[in-house]
C-alpha cells in the first residue's frame, strides 16, 4: 500500500478517535446494557484515546516514509 494512502487512513483513525468523544451518543449504537455499564464506561474513555494514538502513530510513521522517499529522490537526481 502507498504511504499516502497509510497516512489517509492513520489520519481517519485520529479523527474517529476525536468523534467517539465529539458524540456522546455513540454508545447508543454499541448496545450496552445495565449489566455491563461499568465496563461500557471504561472501554468508552478509552476506546477513543486509543484511536487518537493510533491514528497519529500511522499518520507520523506514513509521514516520515513520504519524506524518506522524498530525499531518496532528490539523492538520486544529484547522482
Amino acid at each position: 500500500m502507498h504511504a499516502a494512502a497509510k497516512l489517509i487512513i492513520g489520519i481517519i483513525i485520529f479523527l474517529a478517535g476525536i468523534y467517539w468523544y465529539a458524540v456522546p451518543t455513540m454508545m447508543r449504537f454499541v448496545g450496552v446494557d445495565m449489566t455491563t455499564h461499568a465496563l461500557s464506561i471504561v472501554f468508552a474513555g478509552v476506546f477513543g484515546l486509543i484511536l487518537i494514538v493510533v491514528g497519529l502513530i500511522v499518520a507520523w510513521i506514513e509521514i516520515e516514509d513520504l519524506r524518506w522517499a522524498r530525499h531518496e529522490k532528490q539523492a538520486k537526481k544529484k547522482k
